[in-house]
């Protein structure tokens, strides 16, 4: 499979334009809130500004199957690209994006596909320029990516593959969707909500409860490096679930002290991350025995060895707790925030028996888990294969 420079293979790569004035009848115009969290589109909240807003608007709306690059957004999102669908209302784009409309030999799906694989990779974040809270990647550094270019209709099965395998991990979404609506309300029922005012309850704190056990900030020189040990991502506990398969290799020589290597049954909690997201937990219900961790993951270590890890899992997804959590965290920039194990040691609990804890992880096993991880691993797999020209 030839590999060309994206430049060559594009007939047009236009950034967006800025605009600081907002008009409920102007024109929609798409900026970084209108990507999710997934790289699907977030119509949601549509920001519109004046029809003067620029000299040249036409030149800035965009068609079906234009790809947005988002060029500019926090070190963690930037890099994420969405495919444009047949709209309801006309939209151009803001600065943040850069709009991309591949030539002849070059489908847009194709090609929208494979800027997710980039950035799911971490490859973007590896090659913009950073400031406190942003991150940008250049549109030259852009163009000078190399993509592996096959014909056309192999371009089509390629994406249809993935589209088919994206539509599974949908459902499976939901499904687990679903069944953490269960879990929360089982929490509410038996402990009630953390942050209701109610009479005076027996509280703990949290260092009472725990110590906290974090990793090594160490990783290989080479991204693609065959390494027996792997180190996690933040984005390994972010979405409360544990994703091993977001890791990094360390360098092929390093051997992790025991105390570093990632267990099946921790608990574990992201110390630095933006101020939604610091204090993210996710129990480890298992693991290769090959997963380090990082220092920006801690470890819970228990003061007493039968607490349920489970229990404090669903408690420290509350609302109330990840608000106390978040206003516990520091930091000057905007996007990152960071935790102190001395502040989170102060953290005050409510007081649960190890007996009631029990008795909540027995109610959650009666519920079915869907095995959505394996999917995203499926599609993680499909989407390398894609585009080494295996599949």
């Amino acid at each position: 499979m030839k590999k060309v420079a994206l430049g060559d293979v594009l007939a047009e790569a236009r950034p967006g334009f800025a605009c600081g004035e907002e008009d409920p009848d102007g024109v929609f115009q798409f900026r970084m809130h209108n990507v999710s969290k997934s790289s699907d589109i977030d119509l949601g909240k549509r920001r519109r500004v004046p029809r003067s807003a620029h000299r040249q608007l036409d030149h800035f709306l965009v068609e079906p199957d234009d790809v947005l690059f988002n060029a500019t957004n926090s070190p963690d999102n930037v890099g994420k690209s969405i495919l444009v669908p047949r709209l309801d209302e006309p939209a151009v784009f803001s600065n943040h994006f850069i709009r991309l409309r591949p030539k002849a030999g070059l489908t847009s799906t194709f090609l929208w596909r494979w800027l997710q694989w980039r950035f799911q990779r971490g490859e973007f974040s590896a090659i913009c320029r950073q400031w406190v809270n942003q991150a940008t990647v250049s549109r030259e550094a852009l163009l000078a990516s190399a993509i592996s270019l096959p014909p056309l209709d192999e371009q089509r099965r390629i994406a249809e593959i993935l589209d088919q395998a994206d539509r599974l991990r949908a459902i499976r979404r939901r499904a687990m969707g679903l069944a953490e609506s269960l879990r929360a309300a089982i929490f509410l029922e038996m402990f009630g909500d953390p942050g209701e005012p109610r009479a005076p309850r027996q509280t703990v704190k949290f260092g009472e409860i725990a110590e906290l056990q974090g990793g090594r900030n160490l990783v290989a020189d080479d991204s693609d490096a065959i390494a027996p040990f792997q180190v996690l991502k933040i984005s390994a506990v972010t979405a409360g679930t544990f994703k091993p398969w977001e890791a990094k290799p360390l360098p092929v020589d390093y051997i992790p002290p025991d105390a570093h290597l990632v267990r099946q049954g921790d608990l574990l909690i992201s110390r630095a991350n933006t101020a939604e997201l610091v204090g993210a937990v996710a129990y480890v219900d298992s693991s290769p025995p090959n997963l380090v961790l990082p220092d920006k993951i801690w470890r819970f270590v228990w003061k007493d060895p039968a607490s349920v890890p489970l229990y404090y899992w669903a408690l420290f997804r509350t609302p109330a707790m990840r608000r106390r959590i978040s206003q516990l965290s520091s930091g000057t920039g905007g996007s990152m925030k960071n935790i102190s194990k001395a502040k989170l040691e102060q953290l005050e609990l409510p007081y649960v028996d190890v007996a009631r804890q029990d008795a909540f992880r027995r109610r959650l096993a009666a519920i079915p888990s869907p095995a959505v991880t394996e999917f995203d691993e499926l599609f993680t797999s499909l989407q390398s294969r894609a585009f080494s020209g295996q599949l």
